[in-house]
């Protein structure tokens, strides 16, 4: 059936392409043996908007040009087309003149979907007949100017009148051109009328059979995206068993041979504005994913599959001599793609490229690899290098992601690197086995070293046990792999909250120390000993959580201490220096006037002065104390 319509198509497109040179040498048989000569086709403006008014015509004219013998100057400038040249100065004036009477006809036309016989602004006799297509307007059928009864002087006197205003026309030439205008009975008026209709009606058809070659060649386009689509899907879940169907839609996608590289473009925007929302975002990438997608289809034996929002798969294969040709075509493609994605204004696009695969079940392997690519270098442009020993790799790259999750580090590389190792060779029953034994035991792990590090097994219970049934009843590596990365993805939140509220308890308690022992003598060895933590990591925890560091944070709370008791009128500031735990009062001046803004002398005359505005100034305030 799709071939029938191919070859439909085609024919159609042929037909209409020789309807248009039928029609052109119809234009100059009418001009050289009818009595009304010039017929003009003019188009809707609306087919074509970036065309200019009044001169989106095919006419006689342009049918003399293009068929008489060149030189020959037959007909150039026939008796009914001087006198109009020469009003519209040869189209240069046409809106002032001719275009008074035309455009009021041309909208008649289209209103009423009948001939028009009407006389031009200078008393001439024009037709008009509308181009009408299952009611949809595509233009009018104008023919040359005649006249009705002979020319007289008390005519052209009328002529000269009307166009008094238009410096442009040379009277006595337009005089000559007048009475040479052909003059023809009524009812030869009506056979123009007739024959001008069976034009219209000619061109209407045609009309019909282009749209019906577009409609055609739509459905076939349609038809290819969506075996395009299914022979990349079918290649990324690795359910590539079937070859015959696998040659067959390799044969209906359009593909020479099959893909034996995979490519993974992932674009990143610049950070949005707080005004834009996650879903604009997400609408952007996919926008941007779809720009990419039609530029890379127009690659030879090239598929493109949008795996996400922001990510692209493209299995691609090319000729070559030899490995290094073939290596250096690939990379020229890539930064094809990347010049494209600058042109779209993508802040950030990267691409990373798999190695070789001979065989169709390989290529979800290489789609692993390509995101290895990327999680392994800087670079736009980033192949995979195959590392030298593979049978430990599982276990090194597991531990990895665990120390990954354990340091709340970023886990995409991690994954990404995992999988890679993880996915079969093969398609086979066997192969696929394996794959989900070494996920779900990956599944374990994760989850023991996540309950390891304090998270409620509650917590996490659900997550495994629907990762644990997505992996062993997915029914391609592809998906199995997705079920593990959403599982890891959530087992890393969980331990980012977690040690997200460890941090909060941590600073509460430093805030009841202090509050227990005093400010005054509390230093920072007996906080990170009374919390069991080096003074290192607990400083890092503090500033991390207060914006402020563990000593800073002592100086702010001596300061406040400070504050209340300059308020005791039986205490100096020397005596206040040394309860609050300052070395000397000159240290204990300079300190309160930084955080203050004042002197100890000055707050304790008047402490009930507004603060000054900078008071405290730079990281937040403390929180409050835990109770």
């Amino acid at each position: 059936m799709r071939e029938l319509q191919t070859a439909l198509s085609r024919a159609l497109k042929q037909e209409f392409q020789q309807d248009l040179e039928l029609f052109k040498h119809l234009l100059l048989l009418v001009n050289n043996s009818g009595p009304v000569r010039n017929i003009e086709l003019m188009w809707h403006e609306e087919l074509d908007p970036t065309k200019q008014r009044f001169k989106d015509r095919v006419g006689t004219e342009d049918a003399l040009i293009q068929l008489q013998p060149p030189g020959t100057g037959k007909n150039r400038n026939s008796p009914s087309t001087l006198f109009c040249d020469l009003v519209h100065g040869f189209g240069s004036h046409e809106e002032e003149t001719c275009a008074q009477s035309d455009e009021p006809a041309k909208e008649r036309c289209r209103a009423t979907a009948c001939a028009q016989v009407y006389a031009c602004h200078v008393g001439l006799t024009d037709i008009a007949v509308p181009v009408i297509c299952d009611g949809q307007y595509l233009g009018t059928l104008f023919s040359g100017q005649v006249l009705t009864r002979p020319p007289t002087p008390k005519g052209f006197e009328l002529v000269r009148k009307t166009l008094a205003g238009q410096r442009h026309i040379d009277f006595a030439a337009l005089e000559r051109a007048y009475y040479r205008v052909p003059v023809i009975a009524p009812a030869q008026l009506a056979e123009v009328v007739r024959v001008l209709e069976l034009f219209a009606r000619y061109i209407a058809n045609s009309w019909k059979r282009l749209q019906m070659t577009s409609e055609l060649q739509r459905s076939r386009d349609r038809q290819l995206a969506l075996d395009r689509k299914e022979l990349a899907a079918m290649l990324l879940s690795g359910d590539v068993e079937d070859s015959t169907e696998l040659n067959s839609l390799i044969e209906r996608a359009g593909l020479a041979r099959l893909p034996d590289r995979v490519l993974v473009v992932q674009m990143r925007q610049a950070d949005a504005p707080v005004s834009r929302t996650e879903i604009a975002q997400r609408m952007t990438l996919s926008r941007l994913s779809h720009v990419l997608e039609d530029f890379c289809q127009s690659c030879p034996n090239t598929l493109v599959m949008i795996v996400r929002p922001g990510e692209i798969c493209i299995f691609t294969s090319h000729e070559a001599r030899n490995p290094s040709h073939e290596r250096i075509s690939v990379q020229e493609m890539a930064r094809n793609i990347l010049e494209c994605a600058l042109s779209q204004a993508v802040p950030s696009v990267r691409i990373g490229i798999s190695q070789r695969h001979a065989q169709p079940s390989e290529l979800v392997r290489a789609y692993h690899e390509a995101c290895a690519a990327l999680d392994s270098s800087n670079s736009q442009i980033c192949f995979f290098e195959h590392p030298a020993a593979m049978s430990s790799r599982p276990i090194e790259l597991l531990n990895a992601l665990l120390n990954a999750i354990r340091e709340t580090k970023p886990i995409g590389p991690a994954i990404r690197e995992f999988l890679a190792s993880a996915m079969p060779a093969e398609p086979s029953t066997g192969h696929l086995q394996q794959c989900r034994a070494l996920l779900t035991w990956a599944i374990e792990h994760v989850t023991l070293e996540v309950v390891s590090l304090g998270l409620e097994p509650e917590r996490i219970s659900e997550a495994k046990q629907r990762a644990a049934s997505g992996v062993l009843h997915a029914p391609t590596p592809f998906v199995a792999a997705e079920a593990f990365r959403r599982f890891a993805e959530i087992s890393k939140q969980h331990v980012a909250d977690l040690f997200s509220q460890r941090e909060q308890k941590i600073v509460s308690h430093v805030h009841r120390i202090i509050d227990e022992r005093g400010p005054a003598h509390v230093t920072i060895q007996d906080l990170a000993a009374a919390l069991q933590l080096s003074a290192g990591h607990l400083s890092r925890v503090i500033r991390r959580n207060t914006g402020m560091t563990l000593e800073e944070l002592l100086i702010r709370r001596r300061v406040e201490l400070a504050k209340r008791m300059l308020l005791d009128p039986r205490l100096n500031v020397a005596q206040v220096a040394e309860r609050c735990g300052f070395c000397n009062p000159a240290y204990f001046a300079s300190v309160f006037k930084k955080y203050v803004s004042r002197t100890p002398r000055e707050f304790a005359r008047a402490p009930h002065l507004a603060p000054d505005p900078t008071e405290f100034e730079g990281p937040a305030a403390p929180p409050a104390v835990a109770s």
